[in-house]
This record gives C-alpha cells, structure tokens and sequence, in this order.
C-alpha cells in the first residue's frame, strides 16, 4: 500500500511545484511519477480529504495546444473507460485528471502469463464492447491509439481503454487529419495522412492489436500458423483501405464470438453426438442429423447464436442492451431479475409511460388493458419466473400477439397471453439461453429482451424490403 506523505515529500524533493496550477496543488498531492516526456508529464496523485487515487497528465502549453481530452471524457460513462475527474489550467500549463484504474497494462500481462487463443479471443471481445460504446456517440469517438500499453486488465479480467492523448470525434466535412499520431506498428495508413481517421482506424489497431497477442509481433509473419478465422479476421481488419476492413466493432465482434476456439469445439463435438444419433435412430435423426452437420450458428432468422457457452451468451446480451440503449439493469448477471427491475426496463430502456407500467393491474380476473402493461399485480420484490419473461418480452415488442388468442383451443391452464407468448418465443428462438423454469436472472433476462430486439429490428428490416 503506498504511504501517501512519504510518497508526497519524495516526489516534492524531485519536482518543483512552480508552474502547476494552484487550484490543482491544492485539491491533490503528487504521489509517483509514472511518466515523464518532453513537456508532458503523468502522476499518480491522492485527492486530498479522499485520498481516492487519480492520475494526472500535466502538459507544458508552449509545446502543445490543449488537448480534447477533457470534453471527450466528460461525456463517456463505461466501465471499460476511466472517469473525468477534474482539469486545471495556468498560463504555462494544463493538467486533466481521471479515475485511476487498478491492474495490469496488457503488455505485461500477456508477458507474464501464457494466453491460450480462447483467452485471448475473450480479452478482444471485452475491448471491442469498449469500442463498440465509443464508435456509438454521436459524434463517434476514435481513440487513435489502441495497443497493449493502453489498455489494463483488472484483477477480475475485465479491460479498460486508456490514454485518450490523441482521440478525436470523427468530422464529416474533413477530408484527412492534419497531424499525425499514434504508435508505429499500431496506426492505420489513414493516420499517415493518407485520409481522415474514422472508427475503422480503430478497426486496424485492433487487428494488429489481435496479431500481436497471438504470434508476439505487430508484423505479419507467414510462418507462424494462426487458427484459419483468427487469421482471417486479422486480415480484413487491417486491409490498407479502410472500405475493405470490417465497418463496425460489432461486425469484428460477431466474427470473433464465431471464431472462438471454444464454439467450434462445442459446434464439432454437437456434429459428432447427431451423427451417432443418425446411426442409432436413422428413422427419427435423419433430418435432424443434416441440420446439424449442415451447421448454422444461427436460428432461421440469422440473429440469434444456437450454440454458445451460458456465460458468454449472457455476457453478449447484456453489452448488447448496454451498447444500444445505455442500460447498466443487467449488469449484475447473476442476480435474480424481480418485477421492480422488469417495470425499470420498460421505463428506462423502451420508453413505457411511468402510469402504464407502474399503476396497480386488478387482482383479478387476469385481462389485459390498455390502462396497464401487467394484466395483474405483482410485487416489486417478486422473481420473475420463464414463462412470465416469455409474456414479459412479447407484450414488450409484439403486444398484438399477446393480445391474439384466437390460436388456443380449449381451456389453456395458463393465463392465454402466456399461452401464445411462450409459442411465440419458442418459434422465434427468443428463449435460447433462458435455462431456468423458474427465478430467471438478470443475466437470462437481458438474453430474452436481446434475442427479442434482434429477430424485432431483422423483421422490420424484412417489411422494409
């Protein structure tokens, strides 16, 4: 643990306090210097009165012009991004201050450790939701300079993007960037000068970024033997003109989750089990068989994996819903996802009226209302089990299909709008992945709302056409 006052006279002793700014002096104390060039310096300091930990980048302003960084990350919230904290300014120099972020530079991580492909496949995916959430401003954020430096690993495994020195928001009306940033073996052709920097800049550093991770070097080497989807995703993303490169982090991370190691084993072993299954039941097994042989990791609709680890496909679902509409509600994926956390859903996420989701539904019978979005009451504490989450996410997207019971025949044992949503859900793949009957998790909730998102905007996009 650093001793703060120790650490506060040390670095007193090496550096003058002249030509900081006041205010800055005055709210933290300078406890190591972490890295020093020519007029730009960075510490790791303690707030006074807090002493919550910081780090500090102080630039000389006869040698650069203020940078952007302060209204960049002003207005970035992500757990994959360090937190503005302050910034200062004096006639010879600016300082910016941000969170600091605990763990190792990725660099030395994957020095000191030896990474198998599905790790480093897992590390990547974990970036590129960071990009996914930056490319998704408006204007886009580019950070210029993904490597292994910038980016840390915490003691949970999680990344973090750091050092936004050079990032930029991208500017229709240019034609190309006026000055050239970046690190060599990392930056795009386009940060030469060749064109303006856009997201698919980022795009390429996080191809060579891959590269590097996998083979310990940004250059290609033809003879090192890399997993033939890995390779071929290194290769588009770093394509010497940008149109050929993938056109967005979630096309890089679509191809990264169907790389996977791990996926092509469960999707091999998966082939093998219905071939056996073709021999023992060839009557039964024959159409199945060819469907799996013939393997599509998608439903009929091309948007929902069929094959995926539990934890990864909750972990997607819930960047997913985090990246398109800002939530964090799924964030804790193991809790138990309650009908207070359903009517924040409706709320925050789909925009419901506070009366129509909130207001009491009559007890019984069981109808539905245009007056509220529950067709009876339910406690806000209470869990919320399958076939709810069912009724839940079609009244969410598809409400004249909860309302249309013209398809049950007979007396249904349940209420008929659960009836027909959990059809619904089961012909559209919408549930795979929600694998407890009862007390679903927030984990398995985000799935349900994600899975329902894509076959909603993919059956829009249909009509469209």
């Amino acid at each position: 643990m650093i001793d703060n006052q120790s650490a506060v006279q040390e670095i007193e002793n090496i550096f003058s306090k002249a030509g900081y700014p006041a205010a800055f002096l005055a709210d933290y104390d300078q406890l190591e210097c972490l890295a020093s060039h020519h007029g730009r310096e960075t510490f790791l300091v303690s707030q006074k009165g807090t002493h919550n930990f910081c780090v500090a980048k102080c630039y000389d302003s006869s040698l650069f012009s203020e940078p952007n960084t302060e209204s960049i990350l002003r207005n970035l919230h992500h757990e994959g991004i360090p937190d503005y904290c302050d910034s200062y300014k004096n006639d010879s120099m600016f300082v910016i201050v941000r969170s600091y972020i605990e763990g190792t530079p990725l660099s030395d991580y994957a020095r000191n450790n030896d990474l198998s492909q599905e790790e480093i496949v897992q590390l990547c995916i974990k970036l590129s939701d960071v990009l996914i959430y930056l490319h998704n401003q408006t204007p886009p954020v580019i950070h210029r300079d993904i490597k292994p430096e910038n980016i840390i690993v915490t003691k949970n495994e999680d990344v973090v993007l750091i050092d936004f020195d050079i990032a930029r928001t991208f500017k229709t009306a240019e034609e190309s960037d006026t000055v050239f940033f970046g690190t060599k073996g990392y930056a795009p052709p386009e940060q030469y000068g060749f064109a303006q920097t856009d997201t698919r800049s980022d795009i390429y550093s996080f191809g060579v970024l891959l590269r590097f991770l996998l083979t310990d070097s940004v250059r290609e080497n033809h003879k090192i033997r890399l997993y033939k989807p890995l390779r071929n995703i290194i290769t588009k993303c770093t394509a010497f003109d940008p149109k050929n490169r993938y056109s967005d982090m979630n096309q890089v991370k679509r191809a990264l989750l169907n790389a996977n190691p791990r996926s092509q084993v469960i999707r091999i072993v998966r082939i093998s089990i219905c071939v056996l299954a073709v021999m023992a039941v060839v009557s039964f097994a024959g159409k199945t068989a060819y469907e799996r042989i013939t393997y599509n990791p998608f439903t009929d609709g091309t948007v929902i994996p069929r094959v995926m680890p539990d934890e990864e496909r909750q972990r997607e679902a819930v960047s997913y819903l985090q990246s398109k509409y800002g939530t964090h509600i799924f964030d804790n994926s193991a809790a138990h996802y309650t009908v207070g956390m359903l009517k924040d859903t409706l709320i925050e996420v789909y925009g419901l009226e506070n009366d129509y989701v909130r207001i009491p539904s009559p007890l019984e019978p069981p109808q539905e209302n245009e007056a509220h979005f529950l067709p009876w009451s339910l406690d806000d504490m209470q869990y919320i089990d399958r076939d709810y989450l069912a009724y839940f996410v079609t009244k969410t997207y598809w409400p004249q299909v909860v309302a249309d019971w013209s398809s049950i025949k007979g007396n249904p044992e349940e209420y008929p709008g659960i009836t027909v949503s959990l059809k619904w859900c089961e012909d559209h793949g919408i549930l795979i992945g929600v694998n407890r009957p009862r007390d679903v998790s927030c984990g398995e909730a985000a799935i349900a709302f994600a899975n329902a998102d894509k076959v909603y905007a993919m059956m829009q996009g249909t009509q469209k056409k």
